[in-house]
């Protein structure tokens, strides 16, 4: 991966090897419909009012919502509290909810907002601006993340998961919902709050350029995430 040494023409070469990937990746990503047809179905049980759904719902994606809330902040009580008013919400709003709306997005959305919220109100964090939040959003990589021809070891991961965390809040954020999530742009611009979806992949590209950043003593553990991240998107 030919990157300059000039900054500026550096930042050029990222945003465009980067912006080729992940519009190619979109393309290829028409053709994986295979699990978002599972969880339709899975959702629309849910909606008729299946009990063995909402039960399988709950199992997929409330450790996923706990791990998420735990990024901002260090107080497991909320967060669990927060999950269990998400579900419990779920199951109050089942008829007024629409079948076009994703499961994921759905319950991420409402998790983010109810939690953040309760943040402010509570007080729960040192302050509420990005700088002092980048103390409680830390990612750690799922080992199980990395599963192809070529393979990582425990050193090349946890240069990743410390290149990963030296990144500002938000760009941490979109690296989570983006590559370990399956969010879409759309998605992601609305839990977020991002007022358009470009903005979502402006930050993304941003984010993958300050990684390489991060990364550009160890080139080839930042190409073996790019694969690997791309790999998860198809």
């Amino acid at each position: 991966m030919p990157f300059s040494k000039n900054p500026k023409i550096r930042q050029l070469d990222v945003d465009a090897e980067i912006k080729q990937q992940l519009e190619l990746a979109q393309k290829e990503e028409l053709g994986r419909g295979g699990s978002q047809c599972e969880e339709e179905k899975l959702w629309k049980s849910f909606l008729r009012g299946s009990e063995a759904a909402l039960a399988e719902i709950f199992l997929l994606y409330a450790d996923k919502l706990y791990n998420y809330g735990r990024q901002f902040t260090a107080d497991r009580e909320l967060v669990n509290d927060v999950v269990q008013d998400v579900f419990f919400t779920l199951i109050k709003s089942r008829e007024k909810i629409g079948v076009a709306v994703s499961i994921k997005f759905y319950l991420y959305s409402s998790f983010r907002r109810r939690l953040l919220r309760l943040l402010k109100k509570n007080r729960k964090t040192v302050c509420q601006d990005e700088v002092n939040l980048d103390h409680y959003f830390q990612i750690g990589m799922n080992p199980h993340f990395f599963h192809s021809e070529e393979s990582l070891s425990q050193d090349q991961v946890k240069l990743i998961d410390q290149a990963i965390n030296k990144l500002p809040i938000r760009q941490k954020e979109i690296l989570l919902l983006y590559f370990f999530e399956d969010l879409s742009y759309k998605e992601i611009a609305a839990i977020m709050e991002f007022s358009q979806v470009k903005s979502a992949r402006k930050l993304l590209y941003r984010s993958l350029d300050s990684l390489y950043g991060h990364l550009a003593e160890h080139k080839e553990v930042f190409r073996l995430f790019y694969v690997f991240a791309l790999h998860k998107m198809i």
